[in-house]
């Protein structure tokens, strides 16, 4: 009979405590979180197994006892800025400010500074930015206006809200590497202006208590300057340490000079302290008069009577709609959890206060107004953590996590690693109802937490696929990651659009600099068959087409992302990874193509080559030379011989050759694709023009030095011993590209989102297969038959021996050798590894192009350091 755990109100005490452990989810795929015990920040990128620190600032490297692990850490929107607040034990808070450099586990401490006890950083938010990316239905994407305050001359701009309730502008003026910061008071209204001193001061607090913000949300919306802060703050006693004449009246023979004991201070207990029942409110103004920057504060009516034990709060606000600003709206969303005197199940409550904006001709033109509350209370389960928006901005939802508070155990003779323990929805905004369009999903967990603890913060990804949870264990830093609610079918087909919502998804995040692996993610999964996976990414490069054209790498590398990484995830035994293997390496191969026509170009002024990279040519002459003796021979050994009598084939190999049984060889295998997709083809046909032409720039030189006569010798066996005639092989590409160039577009799309020749594409194809086969320009002697793979030992000539080096580890970008002699890089969505530019005994100044190979991998990937 199956068991059933029934929780009690301490399993769900941590969600209402404060601050959380924190977890941010970067644009750059890296998840951030804090370490269990140590001030430490921990950082892994999803979704490859890669896990780093960060360095720490000075005062924590000399002494890291005197510091909690962090309460905020908050990328910025560029994954270039990272601020971190670490609470001081008995001593002042310290932030940190770091800058990431071109990898992206490369980060830096750029300043650090002190904040005083009980005036420690609460909230944290980014200023500036780029203006965010919509999409519809449709496929259609729209530039969404501005959100919150201009900062045209300082990047980065923080903003914090501190215990003391002050607003700290924190920011890097352009040209300027000191940081500065000013602050106002959000309990009155002020004026603040930059190197100005702030005469502000804080309304006095009662006689005997002083009260804490512990809580704070900011919020901007779009077209709108207005940066609103909400603040929850806590009231502490103050304990007076004065003694009064009648506490030492009675003559006991002790000295009334001795002091009095001061071990119990604060006997009362954090969670005992009252909670004010107010909501406080604030409107901050950041302006820029020319010269300086202008901080200043209007305080709002507070909130009053809001319950206690505020679990979340946080501001979710929506474009305008049709593009009216003043139709503005933001959304301040806060959630309960009482626990009724801790005699029953706690229950949740969650308000939605909406401010809407009233434009007026008077001296202030935007007022911001705070209309009727909306309040819900869940009847079954516990509200653990609201995250806002959804999917996309046009949505006016939230994601809500919702705890079951008994949960059924299976028999123990099965044993479950997993377990639900509640579920996933979305609430729509205002009224916080279900919005049904949406599925729902479980939350799961693993089954070993329950009766534990339950995960106390989530944080969702950059494309709104997955969401990440944490734990409130002192003991470990686990995580969860859980897929979140995604659009019915039947929502799907009711709005018309035929295109799948991750491809919407996807497109967005593309054209917003993101990082896709949270999206891909999905692709990647075996449960996802392939022909899911080619539909995707078919609307994916329709829509890209449509918005982004002539970018044939950026879609190839969506490819190699989305089948690698499925690769890394299915059996070895499964049919299917071997053909996502054969396609992601494909795809990656005409990249490869591309990016060394861009490296030749670089070092080709008219007909003239850099002599100082003449073995970088050669190494990018030597691979393309290995990816078309591979195509030739695929060609070769698919074609059909019983067509032609006077096959050279025949006389070559005997009547044993494995080569004739080979005619059953599918043509839709995907390094076909190469050869009839006119843009690869195109390509190829650039990149076998360069190294003839390289080849003949050689020839005619007369060697000066020992070093280009050895080059010179090096290319010309590459290209004599690879048993291809260039200018007869490209003369067979010449006639196949002419008979490619009527494929429509869609076509063309749908095969290299499966990375496979369509059927009338195989007709094509065949033919230029039984025509290689056949062709004088191909000695199929050379090419099957290697010296380096019969000969070993002293008789190897350079030539040989550069071949077998093949099997070692190449250079991403140049296609050399990787040397070691540097820190090298490695791909986070290839693999590749690369020490390009890095080498310090080749001191050169890099082109335009190298510098955009120094940001990224050939196939889009971000860089991460290879370990030295």
């Amino acid at each position: 009979m199956d068991a059933t755990w029934n929780s009690g109100w301490w399993d769900f005490h941590p969600l209402s405590e404060h601050p959380r452990k924190p977890v941010e989810w970067s644009n750059s795929s890296v998840i951030l979180t804090a370490h269990a015990l140590r001030p430490v920040i921990l950082a892994r990128h999803f979704s490859s197994s890669r896990q780093f620190k960060l360095p720490s600032p000075t005062p924590i490297t000399s002494n890291a006892n005197a510091y909690d692990p962090p309460t905020i850490i908050t990328c910025s929107l560029d994954d270039r800025w990272l601020y971190a607040f670490f609470p001081g034990r008995g001593e002042d808070g310290l932030c940190c400010l770091w800058y990431r450099g071109v990898e992206l586990d490369n980060w830096n401490v750029k300043e650090w500074w002190l904040f005083a006890q009980s005036a420690g950083a609460v909230a944290a938010h980014w200023l500036g930015g780029s203006r965010e990316w919509d999409i519809d239905p449709t496929g259609v994407p729209t530039r969404l206006p501005p959100r919150g305050p201009l900062t045209p001359v300082s990047n980065p701009t923080l903003i914090l809200v501190t215990q003391d309730h002050r607003l700290f502008v924190c920011y890097l003026r352009y040209y300027k590497n000191t940081l500065h910061m000013f602050s106002c008071s959000l309990l009155q209204s002020s004026v603040t202006v930059e190197q100005q001193q702030d005469n502000s001061q804080h309304p006095l607090d009662e006689v005997d208590s002083v009260r804490i913000c512990t809580n704070a949300a900011i919020g901007t919306t779009y077209g709108d300057s207005t940066i609103l802060v909400a603040m929850r703050s806590q009231i502490f006693p103050v304990v007076s340490f004065s003694p009064t004449p009648d506490q030492f009246s009675l003559e006991l023979g002790l000295s009334l000079d001795m002091e009095p004991d001061q071990t119990e201070v604060y006997p009362i207990a954090c969670e005992d302290l009252a909670e004010d029942s107010n909501i406080e409110m604030a409107e901050v103004q950041l302006q820029f008069n020319g010269t300086r920057m202008i901080l200043s504060c209007k305080t709002h009516p507070a909130i009053e009577k809001a319950p206690k034990r505020l679990n979340n709060l946080c501001f979710v606000c929506n474009p305008p709609l049709n593009g009216n600003l003043s139709s503005s709206t933001m959304h301040l969303v806060a959630s309960f959890v009482d626990y009724k005197d801790y005699t029953s199940f706690p229950l949740s409550t969650m308000k939605c206060y909406p401010f809407t904006r009233t434009d007026t001709t008077g001296r202030e033109k935007r007022i911001w107004t705070l209309q009727q509350e909306i309040t819900r209370e869940f009847e079954s389960g516990v509200v653990a953590q609201v995250v806002g928006p959804g999917p996309t901005c046009a949505d006016h939802v939230i994601y809500v996590s919702i705890y079951d508070t008994s949960i059924p155990q299976p028999p123990q003779k099965i044993k479950q690693t997993e377990i639900s323990v509640g579920h996933l929805k979305l609430l729509k905004i205002p009224d916080l109802t279900y919005d049904d369009t949406w599925e729902t999903f479980p939350i799961i967990l693993p089954a070993h937490t329950i009766g534990r603890e339950v995960p106390i913060n989530f944080v969702v990804s950059p494309g709104r696929n997955l969401l990440c949870s944490v734990f409130p264990s002192p003991w470990s830093s686990q995580m969860s990651i859980q897929k979140l609610p995604r659009l019915s079918s039947t929502a799907n087909l009711a709005s018309g659009s035929k295109i799948p919502p991750l491809a919407l998804y996807i497109v967005i995040a593309i054209i917003s600099n993101r990082s896709t692996d949270d999206l891909t993610h999905t692709l990647s999964q075996p449960s996802t068959s392939l022909t899911e996976v080619a539909e995707v990414l078919y609307h994916v490069y329709t829509l890209l087409d449509r918005h982004m054209p002539e970018d044939f790498a950026l879609q190839l590398g969506i490819t190699v992302e989305s089948y690698r990484f499925r690769v890394l995830r299915t059996s070895s035994n499964v049919p299917d990874r071997q053909r996502a293997d054969a396609i992601w390496r494909t795809a990656h191969d005409m990249i490869s193509v591309a990016t060394c026509n861009a490296v030749f170009g670089d070092c080709t002024n008219g007909q003239e080559y850099q002599i100082d990279l003449v073995w970088q040519m050669i190494d990018l002459s030597s691979w393309i030379l290995n990816l078309i003796e591979t195509l030739v021979k695929e060609c070769i050994l698919s074609s059909d011989f019983a067509d032609s009598s006077e096959s050279s084939g025949d006389d070559l190999f005997g009547s044993d050759s494995p080569i004739k049984d080979t005619n059953l060889r599918s043509l839709d295998y995907p390094v076909f694709l190469h050869l009839v997709h006119p843009k690869a083809l195109h390509n190829l046909r650039i990149a076998l023009g360069h190294v003839n032409q390289f080849r003949k720039y050689l020839t005619g030189l007369t060697p000066s030095t020992e070093n280009s006569q050895l080059s010179k010798e090096v290319l010309l066996d590459l290209v004599e011993y690879s048993g291809i005639d260039i200018q007869g092989l490209d003369e067979i590409f010449e006639k196949l590209e002419t008979s490619i160039s009527g494929f429509e577009d869609d076509e063309l799309r749908r095969a290299m989102a499966s990375c496979q020749p369509s059927l009338s594409m195989q007709i094509s194809l065949r033919e230029v297969v039984n025509s290689m086969s056949r062709s004088p320009a191909l000695d199929k002697a050379r090419l099957f038959i290697k010296s380096f793979e019969m000969v070993d030992g002293e008789g190897q000539t350079l030539l040989d021996r550069r071949q077998k080096d093949k099997i070692k580890d190449k250079d991403v970008v140049s296609k050399g050798l990787l040397l070691h002699r540097a820190q090298g890089m490695d791909c986070v969505r290839c693999g590749g590894k690369s020490e390009y530019g890095r080498d310090p005994m080749v001191p050169r100044t890099l082109s335009n192009w190298e510098k955009s190979w120094a940001r990224k991998c050939v196939c889009g990937g971000l860089w991460s350091m290879i370990p030295s």
